[in-house]
């Protein structure tokens, strides 16, 4: 991906409430064409960051900039160019869809053509249901309807928090393709947060993640669960625990766990013909040399100490 200046940046922000700090000093930047997951325990502060990104509430100490305008500053410049969805969107159930984004269009202070409209719904791909009564949708339908919505101004962000929420399957996937899908054709940068750690491994191209109000991590996805510290084999070998035991006492600066009988080792690639050799060479056979790719959800529990 090739950075271009960030649509959204976050400088040094901290929140205090009362006597306390919530949020410790978090500075990220939001690049056009991306999507960009934040993640983080219950608590961790991750609602309170997105108010304070969208205007909905005051920082104490930081600075916010969306394409240069000042959240606090220059709110009005800012946030015309945010466009957002939090968790359900709401719409008239007994208007159509097409409807309901006309309604939302001529309430924006801007003025949104016919075609905007148009362009909008065949980008999140309703064209063939937006002029059903919104009653009749399903719950997928009803979210893509809501980033129409949030696309009716032609935002350079997009913050959606928990758009997955409450889909099934099949929809968690369509929303997915979709934010994909807008991001990366329309050069549109997406701030995601969701709790559904495998939808946000397919869906996101970085991650930030936060642990009691402090950006522990951002890296792009494929980096974060595949560094070279995350590399994890599997050795099926006859007399588990005696191969178990034998390679701790042997090799100790290696990490070696016994996992349904079979050896787990946490190390670099290069490093695992040596310890065929050694496994070998002490007598016992190996069936099998696996590698255990880790899941941004096993680094996840694991940064955040399982929380």
């Amino acid at each position: 991906m090739t950075k271009k200046q960030p649509v959204a940046q976050i400088r040094n922000v901290k929140k205090k409430i009362g006597k306390k700090e919530i949020i410790h000093g978090i500075s990220l930047d939001v690049y056009p064409g991306e999507v960009f997951g934040f993640l983080g325990p219950n608590g961790a502060g991750k609602t309170t960051m997105i108010r304070m990104l969208v205007g909905l509430m005051k920082k104490s100490e930081g600075e916010i900039l969306i394409q240069g305008f000042d959240i606090e500053k220059e709110f009005e410049e800012a946030i015309r160019h945010i466009g957002g969805i939090i968790e359900n969107p709401e719409m008239y159930k007994y208007l159509t869809g097409y409807d309901n984004l006309v309604h939302y269009a001529r309430m924006h202070p801007d003025k949104i053509s016919e075609e905007r409209v148009k362009e909008v719904v065949t980008l999140v791909g309703l064209e063939e249901r937006i002029n059903e009564k919104v009653q009749g949708y399903s719950l997928g339908m009803r979210q893509r309807l809501g980033v129409a919505q949030a696309l009716l101004h032609s935002p350079s962000l997009l913050i959606l928090d928990e758009p997955t929420n409450g889909l099934d399957p099949a929809g968690i996937r369509e929303i997915r393709q979709y934010i994909r899908h807008i991001a990366h054709t329309e050069g549109l940068a997406v701030f995601v947060s969701s709790h559904l750690l495998s939808e946000m491994q397919l869906m996101c191209d970085r991650i930030g993640i936060i642990k009691e109000g402090r950006l522990v991590s951002v890296e792009t996805v494929d980096d974060f669960v595949n560094s070279k510290s995350n590399a994890v084999f599997r050795f099926e070998v006859d007399r588990a625990e005696e191969v178990y035991q034998y390679m701790r006492g042997f090799i100790k600066e290696y990490d070696f766990k016994l996992i349904n009988d079979k050896l787990e080792v946490t190390c670099e690639r290069v490093e695992i013909p040596l310890l065929i050799e050694t496994i070998v060479k002490a007598g016992f056979l190996i069936y099998s040399v696996s590698n255990h790719e880790t899941t941004l959800e096993e680094k996840f529990l694991e940064m955040t100490e399982g929380n």
